[in-house]
């Protein structure tokens, strides 16, 4: 698996899309779950780290599908630790996940960052609140018609990037009672979705398959 670099000024969003792609890896966004190594922010991240790091992905998962690191700010790594590191992000074990959270891409290597999947965050602020707004009545609406009624209303619809950024703030904003619903696998194709979204991928094409796959009421 490529290791995944996310950006973002803020790092509540950092740490709200590292809990977010441990769930979809791990079944739990739990820290302390024994097949993560969790560095937070203000962790000192020289050689010594970079070590512990490469032991952790060479060890046989204990409970999870894979092995998991997290760097909540990867711009603690000196030089010399990202250097160190090179081959363990070029070598992941098939079911290893390495996150890295920055707030500018320009404070790792360029060797890094080619080695990484860059997933840039939308601020909080960026999303169109009155769009946003506007969304949750026909989210709501989607939930509860078929998928031929779901098709025609992404066929009509005007700013479909606008939609894709309400549709996710949406179920963020509700997890816990999707959670509780049952509605994690959709929470799963969302952050999908996303990662789509930033490699470019057609947005109709993938409102289309969120609508194959969203949960009804």
């Amino acid at each position: 698996m490529i290791a995944k670099l996310l950006i973002s000024p803020s790092l509540e969003d950092i740490k709200k899309e590292i809990d977010q792609t441990l769930r979809s890896h791990l079944g739990s966004g739990n820290t302390n779950h024994p097949d993560v190594l969790y560095f937070n922010a203000d962790s000192k991240l020289g050689i010594a780290e970079a070590r512990k790091i490469k032991e952790h992905f060479s060890l046989k998962p204990y409970s999870a599908k894979g092995r998991a690191v997290v760097l909540e700010d990867a711009s603690n790594l000196t030089i010399e630790a990202q250097n160190a590191l090179l081959k363990t992000l070029e070598e992941l074990p098939k079911e290893g996940l390495f996150i890295l959270g920055v707030d500018n891409e320009s404070k790792l290597l360029p060797t890094i960052i080619s080695r990484c999947q860059v997933i840039h965050i939308p601020e909080v602020s960026s999303y169109p609140t009155p769009g946003v707004g506007i969304y949750i009545a026909d989210i709501e609406r989607l939930l509860r018609i078929s998928i031929e009624e779901r098709f025609e209303y992404i066929e009509k619809l005007k700013d479909r990037e606008e939609f894709l950024y309400a549709l996710v703030n949406y179920f963020h904003k509700n997890l816990a009672s999707h959670i509780q619903s049952g509605s994690t696998d959709f929470i799963k194709e969302l952050l999908q979705a996303e990662e789509w979204a930033n490699q470019n991928v057609n947005i109709r094409a993938i409102l289309e398959y969120l609508m194959l796959v969203m949960p009804s009421k």
